[in-house]
């Protein structure tokens, strides 16, 4: 049984707490928030014996093996760094951190400790995404071209707290939701970006971090992305992921037009897929099989680093209006891991 303590008791640590009450092996037995009366609701809805007043009181408790750092961005590299180091494992939000050197903390905390981290991107662990990459994987739609991904959605401003609304505090629609899309492409790429190209900005709000995004990213297997994130003040949503190849496309749909879809003939056919109710589910049961099994979790720190250096490479891009070369991306024909680069033309 993993036991974990969730640090933060906002909206998402709800979502995190209703996953986790569906699996087996894992479960929450303790919580940190300032709010004394957010955090008993929060104890007596889930269940939960131990309720501390700061995340410190927390990462004393014995009985928590586990933590998830499930509060604002600015807060991910300080809480999780006194996680690592009072011996526990973490499961951290995305954004991982506001810059490369508190990432970098972050991956040696673990490293040092001998403790897993893992950084959230639920794209990974989303029935209809993993059965397209199941399929784009193959090799069955020939090499892969581009692929264009948005999230366009109402960025919701009243209800919205101030520290995601300021860029200071790791806030606005690019860190916040953008860096889902970003995660996405690279994801489905399957390769070290390399390059960025963006303009960025606060077009539709009065607020103090942008509200929409669009990247053109470079990949080191040379090929290239598209993201699009906007925070609309009035719209209709999109979160749609279309990956083009040489002998075939998938559409990718979520929430409202959830759904997979090939392109093959000069029309589309519908795929089905398997469907988790809930993918934070999949998300805490991967983290504690890895924890368990003593091997890397679905998405490493050193991964979750990688998309950092995407974003802030398209924020340093939209400022100086040049295309921005990531420093991962300086040695363009090899990857992080050393191994050489193989461009596949697909017609060689």
């Amino acid at each position: 049984m993993l036991r974990v303590g969730m640090i933060g008791l906002g909206g998402i640590a709800r979502a995190h707490c209703d996953a986790i009450a569906e699996l087996d092996g894992v479960s929450v037995v303790a919580c940190a928030d300032l709010l004394p009366a957010q955090r008993d609701a929060f104890m007596q809805k889930y269940g939960i014996a131990k309720g501390y007043p700061s995340h410190t009181e927390l990462l004393k408790d014995p009985d928590v093996d586990a933590v998830g750092v499930v509060l604002g961005h600015h807060l991910h590299h300080r809480l999780t760094v006194d996680a690592l180091n009072a011996g526990k494992h973490v499961l951290v939000e995305k954004p991982m951190a506001l810059s490369l050197e508190q990432c970098d903390d972050m991956i040696a905390a673990a490293r040092t400790n001998g403790k897993k981290l893992m950084v959230g991107f639920t794209n990974h662990f989303l029935p209809v995404n993993i059965k397209a990459k199941e399929i784009l994987d193959s090799g069955k739609l020939g090499p892969l071209i581009t692929i264009v991904s948005y999230m366009s959605k109402n960025w919701g401003v009243a209800k919205r707290r101030p520290q995601y609304r300021s860029r200071y505090h790791g806030g606005g629609m690019w860190l916040s939701n953008g860096v889902h899309v970003a995660d996405r492409v690279t994801w489905f790429m399957g390769s070290q970006a390399m390059s960025v190209s963006a303009a960025i900005g606060t077009r539709a709000h009065y607020q103090a971090g942008d509200d929409s995004a669009t990247a053109f990213i470079r990949y080191k297997n040379g090929l290239a992305g598209v993201v699009v994130s906007v925070g609309y003040a009035d719209g209709g949503p999109d979160h749609s992921t279309q990956i083009i190849c040489a002998n075939g496309s998938l559409r990718v749909g979520w929430g409202e037009d959830r759904g997979l879809w090939v392109g093959q003939n000069d029309k589309w056919e519908a795929v089905e897929f398997e469907s988790w109710p809930h993918n934070m589910r999949l998300e805490w049961a991967r983290f504690a099989h890895a924890i368990e099994q003593n091997i890397e979790t679905p998405v490493p720190g050193e991964y979750g680093r990688h998309i950092q250096e995407i974003l802030l490479a398209a924020e340093e891009s939209a400022m100086t209006h040049t295309e921005t070369v990531l420093p991962s991306g300086l040695n363009w024909s090899y990857q992080a891991t050393g191994e050489p680069i193989h461009v596949d033309h697909g017609w060689v």
